[in-house]
């Protein structure tokens, strides 16, 4: 964003709904650290015998997690390019407007991780899990993580409330679907591939 551009931005320009969630811009240190621990739930693979011994295939499934919910986050802000909600905001440092990232709102790359890291591990230990009532503690705890790590970004005035609500569903969604096609269909095959200049995807199904 230029100056002229961010002077020219008019609140009234956003929907009611977010219009309605915006705060001033503050730190959002919290935020950070629950987004950056989430990278670690996989890691309680390691606290069970059984999937401790299936730990290779259950990582290998996390690194697909990863790649594409952080590739299609990428692609998705890049091509959105959402003014984020501090640059309203008359207060916040200029510097901060007018960096690349003040047009990278859409949709939250901190809730995103988060909520695949959290639902991937709910959706794998459920197929080891036999106790009910630690299944329902475990997909509870699951939702709720990555819904206050989505506050954190909402109300420190760094992402709108539907760029946190996107994020949650996309990165639960790829949490989910990338274990389930490895258990439930033999055919599938999601594969992450890399070359010397690009990273991607290799999306095969045998017939």
């Amino acid at each position: 964003l230029t100056v002229d551009q961010i002077n020219s931005l008019n609140v009234d320009d956003i929907n009611s709904f977010d219009r309605g969630s915006m705060q001033p811009l503050r730190d959002d240190h919290a935020g950070d650290a629950m987004a950056f621990a989430s990278y670690l739930v996989p890691l309680t693979f390691l606290a069970r015998d059984d999937t401790r011994s299936d730990f290779k295939t259950l990582g290998t499934m996390w690194v697909e997690v990863t790649l594409l919910n952080l590739g299609i986050n990428g692609v998705v802000k890049a091509a959105v390019a959402r003014t984020r909600p501090y640059a309203y905001d008359p207060n916040a440092p200029m510097d901060k407007k007018t960096d690349r990232t003040a047009r990278l709102s859409f949709y939250s790359g901190h809730t995103t991780p988060t909520a695949a890291n959290c639902f991937f591990a709910a959706r794998v230990f459920s197929d080891y899990l036999t106790d009910d009532t630690a299944e329902a503690l475990l997909w509870t705890g699951a939702a709720l993580y990555p819904a206050l790590s989505g506050f954190l970004r909402v109300d420190p005035g760094h992402h709108f409330t539907t760029d946190v609500i996107a994020g949650y569903v996309i990165g639960a969604s790829i949490g989910i679907l990338v274990p389930a096609l490895h258990r439930d269909n033999d055919r599938v095959s999601l594969q992450p591939t890399s070359g010397s200049v690009n990273m991607g995807f290799s999306f095969q199904v045998s017939f």
